[in-house]
């Protein structure tokens, strides 16, 4: 199947009003980089606010398992790299300050403080990458960028993933899942896996051909509707994501292992 590349690197500055969907010329600072399943994070933000950074992909998938890497983890401070999934246009149709559609995600995004943390959250109607939060609060109004966590990101919650020995690089790697149930249903998980285990992850069915426990998971129930035809759940694209805290450098990467259920992609 041919794949269309759907490049976007998330870099807005001056309060510009961003949309997933599209680049300028402010986007491009090199953050994050590769092709096809294999991406990578090399950026030293110098600056005392944190940068973020988005690269969407043309994987149209209902579930996937992805290898998130920290390269250097002992210098990682606060930084998040994470995953972005059923990515699309906000379903409220709000729209940024261009007329470019605002986005609804699911995101799942890894840290290193406190032995290793974590937030999974729902994010909708963003337009703005570079405030805070993306701009939403759990608060917000209809039509307002607005977070429903899933997962909390708090570092003295009691939440750490108790992370794994770093390899003989001192890199220290983790593995995210998520899928799309007929329910309307999204079930995920984050993993510490040998490669050979993560080498039993399953396509066609989405799962692991052998029994393997996360290190946390879970159910996110009202995702989307149910489906009459329990085959076709949404299969929406894939994008990677990367937080650099304040005076820090970050480097790491992602790997896609496997997809579940593969969208056409349109010329």
């Amino acid at each position: 199947m041919k794949m269309v590349k759907k490049i976007l690197l998330g870099l807005v500055v001056l309060a510009t009003a961003f949309a997933f969907s599209g680049c300028t010329k402010d986007d491009t600072q090199g953050a994050i980089s590769g092709t096809g399943k294999k991406y990578s994070v090399s950026y030293t933000n110098d600056t005392t606010d944190a940068y973020r950074a988005y690269k969407a992909t043309a994987l149209k998938h209902a579930g996937g398992l992805v290898k998130v890497t920290f390269k250097d983890p002992t210098k990682a401070s606060s930084s998040k790299i994470g995953v972005i999934f059923d990515l699309k246009d906000a379903v409220s149709g709000v729209k940024d300050a261009k007329g470019k559609a605002a986005k609804d995600f699911y995101a799942i995004a890894i840290g290193m403080e406190n032995d290793g943390c974590f937030y999974v959250s729902q994010f909708t109607d963003i337009v703005d990458i570079q405030a805070k939060n993306f701009g939403a609060t759990t608060t917000a109004k209809e039509k307002e960028p607005k977070e429903v966590e899933i997962v909390a990101y708090n570092k003295t919650r009691g939440n750490a993933l108790k992370l794994p020995a770093a390899a003989a690089d001192g890199s220290i790697s983790l593995y995210i899942w998520y899928m799309a149930l007929p329910t309307g249903q999204y079930s995920w998980a984050i993993y510490d896996l040998t490669d050979e285990q993560a080498s039993q992850y399953d396509s066609t069915l989405g799962t692991f051909k052998v029994a393997v426990t996360p290190l946390d998971g879970g159910i996110i129930d009202k995702a989307f509707e149910a489906p009459t035809d329990p085959t076709k759940v949404p299969q929406n694209p894939i994008a990677f994501y990367a937080q650099v805290a304040p005076n820090t450098t970050l480097t790491g990467g992602w790997n896609v292992i496997g997809t579940y259920k593969e969208a056409e992609d349109a010329e």
